[in-house]
């Protein structure tokens, strides 16, 4: 079984998702029946994936990089013979599926959004063109993977057939990267955020929240701008630190030093920051938004407050103390072992893979 991976870009989610996925099934399959396509400025993303499994396209802005991709797609199916075509995302989705349209062989497409795109408020009075859009490529994917129960009944209200999806929930290994030593000294509750410093994560909730907490509570976030470009380098509160992206090692060494995760996006397909957390048995402090409303259980693991919301943000950090957040992370350890390990994840992909070639005709698979 040969697997072609499509990535339109990586920073955030997409990495996390990457460096699950593709090295477990490399260990499973052999380096030379995994492919990946990526921008060639996000290498540096990829961990555990050799050279040899990795085609780069040109993406400096996406009115070329589309174009970009679609050649190395073509390229890709014709010269690696995939038998599945794995889309990432709405663009790659968009992008691949609509080649696969073409007249001439194509490899079926599992196509995974990530999130929904009409989910974005950003996208304001797009957002229906857009659930529009997802509803007529629906039939061109083999199958779509909702990586949450929200992402798939948010596919139903769409107009997207439930046959067409499947929930395979995101996963990561319980095995931690070793973490980079860390020191975080201080009194007051240790805040961490990781994640794009863009207008869907929220940081600039987070950090109106900080400026009410300086007495109380100190934050560092890790993460950069990806999609949006708020200028957040002016009127930092003196209890928050920038710290930029950083490697997983270094994100592991920060998590075994904070008192708390804070998530405060607006919205959220999934949201895999918070099982890196749980995973650390850190609680989350997350907004009801989205797969995070399933993900943490509210109380027991974590707390979920309004989305939006920087002054009940600001009281839930303040609700507990080190004694308080640490009985919450254990709480959410034992939640992660029991429903969120990648080991999961990826025997699902997998086993969809498998009944996906034995339903799909052998002279249909490849381009000749």
């Amino acid at each position: 079984m040969k697997i072609l991976h499509v990535f339109e870009t990586i920073p955030g989610g997409p990495a996390t998702y990457f460096n699950e996925i593709v090295p477990s099934q490399i260990r499973a399959l052999g380096a030379e029946n995994v492919r990946v396509i990526v921008p060639d400025a996000h290498i540096g993303f990829l961990k555990n994936t050799p050279p040899s499994s990795i085609s780069t396209f040109v993406r400096r802005k996406r009115s070329t990089a589309l174009p970009a991709l679609a050649r190395a797609i073509l390229h890709e199916v014709k010269a690696f013979q995939p038998d599945i075509v794995h889309a990432h995302s709405t663009l790659a989705g968009a992008v691949s599926r609509m080649i696969g349209a073409l007249p001439g062989k194509f490899p079926p497409v599992v196509y995974c959004p990530h999130g929904w795109v009409f989910d974005m408020q950003t996208l304001g009075s797009l957002r229906h063109p857009a659930r529009w859009a997802e509803r007529i490529l629906s039939p061109l994917a083999r199958s779509i993977v909702a990586i949450s129960g929200y992402e798939y009944e948010q596919g139903l209200k769409a107009g997207i057939a439930a046959h067409r999806m499947i929930v395979i929930e995101n996963g990561i290994s319980s095995v931690m990267p070793a973490a980079t030593p860390t020191q975080w000294d201080d009194t007051r509750t240790k805040v961490l955020f990781v994640g794009r410093l863009d207008h869907q994560k929220g940081v600039d909730v987070l950090l109106r929240a900080a400026a009410e907490l300086s007495e109380t509570a100190v934050f560092r976030v890790i993460g950069a701008h990806v999609t949006t470009k708020n200028n957040l380098t002016q009127n930092i509160p003196a209890n928050v630190e920038l710290l930029g992206w950083k490697s997983p090692e270094d994100i592991a060494g920060h998590l075994a030093v904070c008192d708390v995760v804070a998530m405060p996006s607006r919205w959220e397909g999934f949201g895999l920051v918070a099982l890196e957390a749980m995973r650390s048995r850190k609680p989350v402090i997350a907004s009801a938004v989205g797969g995070l409303q399933s993900v943490v259980s509210d109380g027991k693991t974590g707390i979920l407050f309004p989305p939006g919301d920087h002054r009940a943000l600001a009281a839930a950090i303040a609700s507990h103390d080190s004694e308080g957040w640490a009985a919450l992370g254990a709480a959410g350890y034992d939640r992660f072992m029991a429903r969120y390990r990648s080991e999961r994840t990826n025997d699902e992909l997998m086993e969809l893979y498998r009944r996906i070639l034995n339903e799909w005709p052998d002279e249909r698979r490849r381009i000749a």
